[in-house]
């Protein structure tokens, strides 16, 4: 949202009286218009108002109703806005924040703002005047390409019959209820009710965000003793974050200077536990060491507010339906999160003519990885956070494997080794609810994988020149493919699996042309390096930041379901890809520069995945590029600005030695000395999520207004869009020499 549109919002708002329309306000969520609302829509002022549960529930939200507070709560990813009745101010993610509207009653229910949530959000919302119709788009199709939205002929003009609860047309308005004492029942879905004992404008409590939903069985489930108190406390430092590794337990344990005035955390539907450290500022950020001992994926420290009292946050991905406790020292200064260990209770043995299986039984599904440190006599199958049943002990093997060992390590990790040889067998994994299948088989000959090396070994059985084999580098999708020559089909079909934190697994295939294909299927993003020794070619994995000197993620803002500013013949969405993939083209050429784009079509892509790729990456810089617009009577405004995040100048990042401002006055004097365009200078947006949530330096570009009709006019020839590119370019490698990263 631009910074003028937002100044006129505001002063709208608090000059003019509240006008409410009629209900004839049609409500399409993702291509389908919604019918028997609890509550139909009203216009306010302009504004659409609509029922919480009935918007945000249907795309992926949970939404909670506390009587006693008179409050409405929508818990969306990682995001929680609490909107108070008759309050224009509300708390997104326990930052103050005033709407242009506070929520309503209507006939005993509750009606929030339609656009401010749902945009903050990260869902786009447009308004059809013709049909009076509020639309909004989550997450384009099923891959995420294209707009939900129908076309607007599509949408048919019905009248609605008459409501119940309206007077001649008009809704009748019914003032907030008064009273109500803490204990009352917060409402987070039609079947489930948890008492909250918080205050007005307090972040939900444990239980409240989100019950286990009955279609996910394998949700973490909380086994705390004893809830934790709030207590006023000075505001406290966040200094550790110790691992497992660190403490010798399943636990991670999170260190304060002084006592922690308040602790609130809450599992997400997607199985990430949220842990919100009050009155707390933070030493620590970025993604932490996940220890084998533990069941969770991932693990990321953030300042989450900077507006006091601050909230720092850690985040948690939980792997499967682990038992997590969360607990505070009696000094109040460390905080501790402990999982669970599974129970490994049965190991089975099969094998026939073609192939060894494994059958790992447990409590909960096993999490397992796998180590070939062992070979030539064995592989190992790590089975972490979790207990042998039984003492370690011998079980018999078949075609491939001669035997298999069991055994516990003192980490928590349990592990069974594969006795196989100098003969590499391929294998492949199976799920099941609590077991993993592990098959040993034929179908791919002389292709093994050393994890201690991340490297594919594959034979010199057959001839190939290295220089010739082809790279395809799908890196948003996690999928990377090297092309061999069609001499490689000795190798066989099939599917090699790994899990060793970097590969998922190898799938060996054969393209239309008669090459062979090795597919990567990785678990973040990576790139790959071929060379050949004496008995092996080597296919190499790398992290980017073990190759790339420098590294860029180009961010073209909105795309797909979120269109972005529309004037004057230019599509923001469009215009941004554009220019984005000309400066890739001058990046591309830099052999020093390694840039990625968030997307490369018009696909949507909410703005936290942005910053997700941005991080997992390890990008240097991040650059978004977008245009500016203003409203109908500022069609003069004119120029390019550069926003930053001033919560980056505030984080101390060991990887780079350049902040965010400095790369903002780097960017915008660029763009300005390449097109001699009015310099609007530089902006600050705590606000923007690409800028708040990435871990590096990160600017957003506004490289002209497309609501003035002479900027417009020059933005939209490809001699000027050139020259922003270039300007882009040229800011970028400045940015690079003056402040090159630490590696």
């Amino acid at each position: 949202m631009k910074r003028i549109l937002i100044v006129l919002i505001f002063i709208f708002a608090v000059a003019f009286p509240i006008t409410v329309y009629g209900a004839d306000i049609r409500l399409v969520i993702d291509g389908q218009e919604i019918h028997n609302l609890s509550a139909p829509p009203v216009m306010v002022d302009e504004r659409v108002m609509v029922p919480a549960r009935d918007v945000f529930e249907r795309v992926g939200g949970v939404v909670g109703w506390h009587g006693g507070h008179r409050q409405v709560s929508v818990f969306h990813g990682d995001d929680v806005l609490v909107m108070t009745v008759g309050l224009r101010e509300a708390r997104l993610n326990g930052e103050s924040i005033m709407m242009q509207l506070a929520p309503i009653m209507v006939n005993d229910r509750t009606l929030i703002p339609l656009r401010f949530p749902a945009e903050a959000f990260g869902l786009c919302v447009d308004w059809c005047n013709e049909t009076r119709t509020a639309i909004v788009n989550s997450q384009g199709d099923e891959n995420g390409n294209e707009s939900l939205l129908p076309p607007i002929s599509e949408i048919p003009i019905i009248p609605l019959p008459p409501q119940n609860g309206y007077a001649n047309g008009m809704p009748i308005i019914t003032l907030p209820p008064s009273g109500g004492e803490p204990g009352d029942e917060i409402y987070v879905s039609d079947k489930e009710e948890l008492p909250w004992e918080g205050a007005p404008n307090e972040l939900p409590p444990p239980g409240v965000t989100v019950a286990t939903p009955e279609y996910n069985p394998d949700l973490a489930i909380d086994v705390s003793t004893a809830p934790i108190q709030t207590i006023p406390h000075p505001e406290t430092t966040i200094t550790a974050l110790q691992t497992p590794r660190e403490t010798g337990t399943a636990a991670y344990v999170i260190v304060a200077s002084l006592p922690i005035t308040g602790v609130n955390y809450f599992l997400l539907p997607d199985n990430r536990l949220v842990v919100d450290i009050q009155n707390a500022v933070s030493l620590i950020s970025g993604v932490h060491y996940v220890d084998a001992s533990v069941p969770i994926s991932g693990v990321r420290a953030s300042q989450f507010s900077n507006t006091a009292p601050r909230v720092t946050r850690v985040v948690f991905d939980v792997v499967g339906p682990a038992e997590f406790s969360v607990s505070l020292s009696a000094d109040r200064q460390v905080l501790t999160v402990a999982f669970s260990r599974n129970r490994i209770t049965n190991i089975i043995a099969q094998s026939d003519a073609f192939s060894d299986s494994l059958l790992i039984q447990g409590d909960v599904l096993p999490s397992i990885r796998i180590s070939t440190e062992g070979f030539p006599q064995f592989l190992t199958i790590n089975i972490d956070n979790a207990s042998m049943a039984t003492a370690g002990g011998f079980v018999p093997g078949g075609v491939f494997a001669s035997h298999f060992t069991t055994g516990q390590r003192a980490d928590g990790t349990a592990y069974i080794n594969v006795h196989v040889g100098e003969n590499w067998p391929s294998f492949s994994i199976a799920h099941s609810t609590n077991s993993v299948a592990f098959v040993l088989h034929h179908g791919i000959t002389g292709v093994r994988y050393d994890s201690t090396r991340r490297e594919l070994l594959i034979s010199r059985d057959f001839a190939m020149d290295i220089n010739h084999v082809r790279h395809i580098d799908e890196y948003l999708r996690y999928r990377y493919t090297i092309v061999l020559p069609s001499s490689a089909e000795v190798l066989g079909r099939g599917e090699l699996s790994v899990l060793d934190g970097y590969i998922n697994s190898v799938n060996i295939s054969r393209a239309t042309d008669g090459n062979v294909l090795l597919t990567f299927n990785t678990a973040r993003v990576l790139t790959f390096s071929v060379h050949e020794n004496a008995n092996y070619f080597v296919i190499r994995a790398h992290l980017p930041r073990e190759v790339f000197p420098f590294i860029v993620v180009i961010d073209p803002g909105h795309g797909g379901a979120c269109p972005g500013a529309i004037h004057n013949g230019i599509v923001e969405k469009d215009y941004v890809l554009a220019l984005s993939h000309k400066v890739m083209q001058l990046l591309d050429a830099d052999p020093f520069i390694r840039a990625y784009m968030t997307r490369h079509d018009d696909s949507t892509v909410a703005n936290l995945r942005r910053a997700e790729i941005a991080n997992g990456i390890g990008a240097d810089l991040f650059v978004s590029v977008h245009v500016n617009a203003v409203p109908p009577h500022l069609l003069h405004v004119h120029g390019i600005e550069t926003w930053y995040s001033v919560s980056q100048l505030e984080q101390a990042n060991p990887n780079n030695v350049m902040n965010s401002r400095q790369l903002a006055n780097i960017m915008q004097r660029h763009k300005i000395e390449q097109t001699g365009a009015h310099d609007r200078r530089l902006f600050v947006g705590n606000d923007f999520v690409v800028l708040r949530e990435t871990e590096m330096p990160a600017v957003l570009l506004e490289v002209g207004f497309i609501t003035n009709v002479y900027e417009a006019a020059r933005m939209a020839t490809a001699q000027y869009q050139w020259q922003l590119a270039q300007a882009i370019y040229n800011g970028i490698v400045e940015a690079f020499a003056a402040h090159p990263p630490r590696r």
